[in-house]
């Protein structure tokens, strides 16, 4: 029984994997579907089959399905993130069965799911599926929340952008009101959960780029106001002042060329004008605006006297604008990957970016930031998504299995614990992969 226990898992893990990769016309999908048919059928030829899970580990019967045999850790990984516990195949279990439980196998897993139903609208008779109690669900339902939240308090922001973009666009008077109250939140959620709120800068915009790139360069501002400990009311004031930096360029038409060069000069002095005219207002913005693209060495712009010595807040989100700019660059530039970023601001510092600052915002991002994306000794491929209690080894949320297969439901793994390293950082570009998705 074990060994047909090991050729059911087999058969199953190959036939995931053909579901994933051919169309159901190609040899090797109907290869690994007769495969799969003729397993369990020489597995229920003396009655059922059941293969249970238990603490992580496949079971037939009482004895333990043989970690060696290929696929295990894959049909281990789909019954667990399925809060599957057991499946009884019956005899008579037909082909077209059997393709179904490796559609439904396919399906992304989700609070939502019901493994049942689906077996059951699939004409499925000849299986029938137990389920784990999820002692962890509540946990991983709360951690989801959250993540909605702060994604819909970024998309307020992008809104609220907006409204004053067009604002100034028009030559009317901004009300930065409604951004500085979001700003206090995440400031607030930063502070709580700071690897949450550096996900979010992992979005980018395909369309109005200046506003998600305003906001990226709020949040890593944010972070590095947060490491020099800079009290609540201070990192509220960075906070605006770094989503206004580029207010300046809402004034500018660019859809003319001529405009969008000229805007590239002027948008500083523009933007300081426009904060300038706001009563009662933090003059903190205002700097930041005209200072933002003045450097320590003395290049930059606008022009100023030699002795001029930029607002602190200004030189903090000089260095956020330019990571932003490093890792997201706009269309027909390469991106550089967040941690080649990092080393780029660093060899900067020496120039055009303030030495002091720039070092703590290194040591604040780590040396794999989040948002990093990272193939493992076992050459699977996760996503950085918190610092670990070794710079070089941080928790990383694993998307693509050994075989190149992306995971279901992915684990966060802390490579400390496990023992394991990186072994290179790769392009999100070269998976085809959205970072935001995963972080």
């Amino acid at each position: 029984m074990i060994d047909q226990a090991a050729q059911v898992v087999t058969a199953l893990a190959a036939g995931r994997k053909a579901n994933q990769l051919y169309p159901p016309a190609h040899p090797t999908f109907v290869e690994a579907m007769d495969a799969l048919a003729a397993a369990t059928a020489d597995a229920t030829a003396g009655g059922i089959f059941q293969l249970n899970l238990h603490q992580g580990r496949l079971y037939s019967e009482d004895t333990p399905v043989s970690q060696d045999a290929p696929g295990v850790k894959a049909i281990q990984d789909a019954f667990e993130s399925r809060s599957i516990q057991s499946a009884t195949f019956h005899v008579g279990m037909t082909r077209e069965e059997a393709i179904a439980f490796i559609e439904v196998l396919a399906l992304r897993p989700s609070p939502d799911l019901d493994v049942e139903k689906e077996l059951s609208d699939r004409g499925v008779e000849h299986i029938t599926i137990a389920f784990l109690l999820d002692d962890d669900s509540d946990e991983r339902a709360e951690r989801e929340r959250l993540r909605e939240q702060d994604r819909a308090l970024y998309n307020r922001l992008v809104g609220v952008l907006r409204a004053l973009s067009s604002r100034v666009a028009e030559r009317d008077t901004p009300d930065v009101a409604g951004a500085s109250g979001i700003v206090a939140t995440i400031m607030s959620r930063l502070l709580d959960d700071q690897a949450a709120v550096l996900g979010l800068a992992t979005i980018k915009g395909q369309t109005e780029t200046n506003l998600f790139h305003s906001i990226n360069v709020m949040i890593y501002s944010i972070t590095l106001g947060a490491s020099l400990g800079l009290p609540e009311e201070g990192l509220s004031s960075l906070g605006v002042s770094a989503l206004m930096h580029d207010i300046g360029k809402a004034a500018f038409d660019h859809s003319d060329p001529a405009q969008l060069e000229l805007m590239r000069q002027a948008h500083p002095t523009v933007g300081a004008d426009i904060l300038a005219r706001l009563p009662d207002q933090d003059k903190a913005p205002m700097l930041v605006a005209y200072e933002h693209h003045m450097y320590p060495d003395g290049s930059g712009y606008p022009e100023r006297p030699a002795d001029y010595i930029a607002h602190p807040y200004s030189r903090m989100v000089a260095i956020a604008n330019r990571y932003a700019n490093l890792v997201d660059p706009g269309s027909g530039i390469e991106p550089l990957t967040p941690d080649r970023a990092v080393m780029q601001l660093l060899a900067e510092s020496t120039s055009v970016l303030d030495p002091l600052f720039t070092r703590m915002f290194a040591k604040a991002m780590g040396v794999f930031p989040i948002g990093c994306m990272v193939r493992l000794e076992d050459q699977s491929v996760g996503v950085v998504v918190r610092k670990g209690d070794d710079a070089l080894r941080p928790i990383v949320r694993v998307i693509y299995d050994p075989a190149g297969l992306e995971i279901d439901d992915p684990q966060d793994v802390d490579l400390v614990a496990e023992d394991s390293r990186i072994i290179e950082v790769v392009t999100p570009e070269s998976l085809n992969v959205a970072v935001s998705d995963h972080v």
